[in-house]
C-alpha cells in the first residue's frame, strides 16, 4: 500500500504502480467533495485567479458529457476545435480525456498562459496549466512553499504520485484528502498538473487520469 507518512517535499521520483486497498471508514462522500472543492479554490487563489476563483471551482455535480459554454470573460484566446477548445498558445483542452470531462477553461493569469479544469467520473478534481518555458520548476517550488506555510503535511507516495509533490490537506492515515502537483517540460512551454483525490477511494483512478493528461500534453510538446 502507498506510504502516507509526513516528510519534506522531495524531487519527483518514479515509483511502482499504486496497489489497490480496501476502503475503510473515514470522510463521507459529501464531506470529501466539499473539501476537494475548497482545496481547488485555494490552489486557484495561489495561482493568482483572485476574485474569479470561486467562479472557477468545479464539483462532481458539474461533470457533463459535453463541456458547458464558458463565460464571455474567459473566451479571450480560446476557440472551438473538433475535440474541444484550443488556446492561441497551442494548449488544447478536449471535451473528454478518458474518464475526465472538461468543465472550465481559464484565461491568461500572472504566471499562467492558459489552463483548463476537469473532473472525473470518480470525483477527481484536475487542473492543467500552461506556463512560460522553463518556469515549471518554479511553479512547483511555489506550490510546495505555499502549502508548507499553510501548515499542510507533505507526504511520500508510490506510483505516479511519487513523481510529483503531495500534501495531505485533510483526513488521516486511514482516509486522506491529498493534493499532488506535477510539472512537465515542453518544447515551447511548461505545464503543471494538479489533482485532488482521496485515498484509498481513488487509488485505482489516479494513475489513468494522470496518464491521460500526460499523453495529451505530449502531443503539444
Amino acid at each position: 500500500m502507498p506510504e502516507t507518512r509526513p516528510d519534506s517535499p522531495q524531487p519527483p521520483q518514479p515509483g511502482p504502480t499504486l496497489p489497490g486497498r480496501r476502503e475503510r471508514p473515514g470522510l463521507g462522500r459529501r464531506e470529501a467533495a466539499c473539501r476537494v472543492a475548497s482545496g481547488l479554490a485555494a490552489w486557484l487563489v495561489i495561482a493568482s485567479l483572485g476574485a474569479v476563483a470561486a467562479a472557477l471551482v468545479p464539483g462532481p455535480a458539474l461533470a457533463q458529457t459535453a463541456a458547458p459554454r464558458v463565460q464571455s470573460e474567459y473566451e479571450a484566446g480560446w476557440v472551438n476545435d473538433a475535440l474541444g477548445m484550443r488556446h492561441y498558445s497551442g494548449l488544447s483542452c478536449p471535451n473528454r480525456m478518458g474518464s475526465l470531462t472538461r468543465t472550465k477553461v481559464m484565461p491568461t493569469g500572472r504566471t499562467r498562459i492558459a489552463g483548463c479544469i476537469y473532473t472525473s467520473d470518480q470525483g477527481l478534481q484536475v487542473v492543467i496549466r500552461q506556463h512560460a518555458q522553463d518556469t515549471g520548476p518554479t511553479e512547483a517550488d511555489v506550490f510546495a512553499r505555499t502549502y508548507l506555510k499553510a501548515g499542510f503535511a507533505p507526504v511520500r507516495l508510490s506510483g505516479v504520485a511519487g513523481r510529483g509533490i503531495t500534501f495531505r490537506t485533510s483526513g488521516n492515515a486511514d482516509r486522506s484528502l491529498l493534493e499532488t502537483l506535477w510539472h512537465f517540460r515542453g518544447k515551447s512551454a511548461d505545464y503543471t498538473l494538479w489533482i485532488a483525490y482521496t485515498l484509498p477511494e481513488h487509488e485505482m483512478a489516479l494513475e489513468p487520469a494522470f496518464l491521460d493528461v500526460e499523453t495529451q500534453l505530449a502531443r503539444l510538446r
